[in-house]
């Protein structure tokens, strides 16, 4: 398609030589400089920039131009007058214009996308749009054997062309320039979960948010996500959480608990008035990691506090109200007419010492007769004083400024916190605390749970990382399971995010003795372990495998898009409005710095190899990047294709850390040792495949990774 508007290049040199030029060569893509070779056998290095030129000793194996150029996805192959597009070996578009045969073709690159640049040999040079067949570009007439480009010192894109008549000619297209390839941007990945669906499970989330709906009669009360190390269970959960989450009831402030209120309710026992109607149920979700818990005691602690938290926020979310409730609640299991006589002896203002003192003083001067008559008069204003300042105390002095703080955090006498009462005040006359430690936390969340079921809550406890702990607290965690199933607990439901194949091993450690009598009540089962979780479990929900195809999303969330323009296979309209084939024009854009990761081509790498793990994973993705982003960084490299060659070097630091040692011989002798086969895994005694990427990477970065540790410039044209 030709574009009758397309502009003239600028011509900026033109240098005579004194032969036909059948080559020119690029020999310094930083600092171009051009071999130009004679017909006569002779050449010259030419600097595009000034024009100057001196013998060399340079030959091209090769003079014959190029007829055929590969850009992206796209082959384009010159043939008599015209240029063919093919795309998968199929004709797209032809481009025409050339009223002579096309005698050579390069890669012109552009902001927008990589075009082509072409010269026929009674004609002139032009540029082209091979996606959309728009022409560009055009020189004014001249003769072309052979042409190249080179990029210019301001990054835009040069054309060198050449012909019989022995001239030279350098031209500026005046496009604007392609973007630069940068320095990686990326800093790494950590391990916690992701706040967008990159593996497409909202289905899964959906379907779970129906199955914990608590308007249901029955409904599954233990329910598994499972999946292997790294497949995305704790992103599923939090997913699920933050579908479930509902705001918390309005409620009012209330008024703050006075020293009168605490003494009314340390006088008599403080019913607590019902619910007239029960409002519609609501899911509250609690989140509890049993990781950070060792023995039953802190497992039991820290549950109690999840699910303590949890109900604060939904019941009593206001200060006032927190401290109303857990004051009525310890009040039922303290000393409280001990506690009682301490809230009066707190609330005595100290003016009535003072009053004290001066009524000795009075009754002194009256026995002695000191004449100090206005003793009298101090001492009953002091008293006066300090009644005014009790009663004020008494009627509006909050509470908990004078009680110990642990009756207004939560349950006493179990230190379900895992804290210990210090305050003398807190007397246990009922000797509860021998009912045992377990007995009083379960009494305390058992009560709890009861308030919630009041409120028109039902709790979903969301327990994460069981394949992380420990055997013992792992059966912890499923023995304060079966408490909370029992028929003293209001309906609570739980979702566990286990490997199951890891939680079973733990049972089977944890009940060794079962294990060891090979007691396995279902047939299809391996272990007791695994009949232990078919008791337990109503609703086992296994997440799908990762697979190559989700790769592109992750590596989309995790490194940013592609720099990839939009473009098109088929023709569109002429454009018009500055821009030429939909390629922006000099004036409207700089030149773009891309960073390495975003490039195509490593993009394309990175792809390939996540895509030929043997077992794909989030989290193993994330190690990978994380440690080929370190490499780019210590390098301080913008080569692509060292990037690629570094991606390799990644793969083998994630997937076989146990043979890295072999890397103190260097990364030839470890590929030479991969390569021959002879390297097995010890358990399995399968190959190691790590023979390719050892071969790839072995001449590349040793020596670009030894100069750059010790201070040296590394670059791919010192490999």
């Amino acid at each position: 398609m030709i574009s009758a508007d397309a502009p003239d290049m600028e011509l900026v040199h033109t240098i005579r030589f004194g032969a036909p030029i059948t080559g020119i060569t690029v020999i310094d893509p930083v600092q171009p400089q051009l071999v130009v070779e004679l017909a006569e056998g002779g050449a010259e290095i030419v600097d595009p920039l000034t024009g100057e030129h001196t013998p060399s000793e340079f030959r091209r194996r090769s003079g014959s131009a190029v007829r055929s150029v590969r850009i992206e996805d796209l082959t384009v192959r010159a043939e008599g007058t015209a240029i063919v597009v093919f795309h998968d070996r199929e004709v797209i578009t032809e481009l025409t214009g050339h009223t002579t045969p096309v005698i050579s073709l390069d890669v012109f690159p552009a902001a927008g996308g990589p075009l082509v640049a072409s010269g026929s040999e009674g004609g002139s040079v032009r540029i082209w749009n091979p996606r959309t067949g728009q022409e560009v570009g055009r020189s004014r007439s001249t003769r072309v054997s052979v042409l190249v480009t080179f990029p210019g010192p301001d990054g835009r894109t040069r054309i060198a062309s050449g012909g019989n008549t022995g001239r030279l000619r350098i031209w500026d297209p005046q496009l604007a320039a392609p973007p630069r390839t940068g320095l990686v941007s990326t800093r790494g990945f950590s391990d916690r979960v992701a706040r967008q669906d990159l593996l497409d499970r909202g289905a899964l989330v959906q379907a779970l948010k129906q199955m914990l709906d608590p308007r249901d009669d029955d409904p599954p009360t233990v329910i598994t996500v499972e999946g292997a190390w790294g497949s995305g269970k704790s992103t599923l959960l939090d997913m699920v959480k933050g579908e479930l989450a509902t705001p918390p009831a309005e409620t009012p402030k209330g008024r703050r608990l006075t020293v009168a209120g605490a003494d009314r309710r340390l006088w008599r026992w403080w019913h607590r008035q019902p619910v007239a109607t029960k409002p519609k149920p609501r899911p509250l979700v609690v989140s509890f990691n049993p990781w950070r818990h060792q023995s039953s005691e802190q497992v039991w602690a820290g549950l109690a506090k999840a699910v303590t938290e949890a109900a604060e926020t939904a019941i009593m979310p206001h200060q006032n109200a927190r401290e109303r409730y857990w004051f009525t609640r310890n009040a039922e299991r303290v000393d409280r007419r001990h506690l009682q006589r301490q809230l009066w002896k707190r609330i005595f203002s100290p003016l009535l010492s003072l009053a004290g003192l001066a009524f000795g003083l009075s009754v002194l001067n009256a026995l002695t007769n000191l004449k100090l008559g206005w003793a009298w008069w101090v001492t009953v204003g002091l008293a006066s004083a300090g009644l005014l300042h009790t009663g004020l105390r008494y009627l509006f002095g909050r509470a908990s400024a004078f009680l110990p703080g642990e009756l207004f955090a939560g349950p006493v006498v179990s230190n379900a916190f895992a804290g210990t009462t210090t305050d003398p005040l807190i007397r246990d006359p009922y000797y509860n605390a021998r009912a045992g430690y377990l007995y009083l936390v379960q009494h305390d969340v058992q009560a709890l749970l009861e308030d919630l079921n009041v409120h028109g809550y039902q709790p979903i406890l969301l327990i994460d990382d069981l394949d992380r702990c420990t055997p013992r607290t792992t059966a912890q965690v499923f023995e304060a399971i079966n408490v909370f199933l029992s028929d003293d607990f209001p309906a609570t439901r739980f979702v566990l995010g286990l490997d199951t194949t890891v939680v079973a091993s733990h049972v089977d450690h944890a009940y060794k003795e079962l294990a060891d009598a090979k007691i396995v009540t279902h047939p299809d089962d391996p272990s007791p372990g695994w009949t232990f979780l078919r008791k337990l479990v109503q609703l086992p929900v296994r997440l799908p495998r990762t697979t190559a195809d989700d790769i592109g999303q992750v590596l989309l969330s995790q490194l940013g898009p592609v720099r990839r323009d939009e473009r098109t296979l088929t023709q569109p309209e002429h454009s018009s409005g500055g821009t030429l084939g939909g390629l922006p024009s000099l004036p409207e854009i700089e030149q773009e710095i891309v960073a390495i990761e975003r490039h195509t081509e490593v993009r394309d790498h990175l792809r390939r190899r996540l895509s030929a793990q043997p077992e794909h994973s989030v989290r193993e993705e994330k190690r990978l990047l994380n440690v080929w982003q370190f490499y780019l960084r210590v390098l301080s490299t913008v080569d692509v294709t060292q990037a690629g060659h570094l991606v390799a070097v990644a793969e083998i630091a994630v997937r076989w850390p146990a043979y890295l040692h072999r890397l103190r011989g260097g990364w030839q002798d470890l590929a030479d040792a991969a390569s021959s086969g002879a390297q097995r895994s010890p358990s399995s005694g399968s190959p190691i495949p790590i023979a390719r990427p050892m071969r790839i990477c072995a001449s590349c970065c040793s020596t670009a990774m030894r100069k750059r540790l010790r201070g040296w410039p590394a670059s791919c044209s010192e490999r």
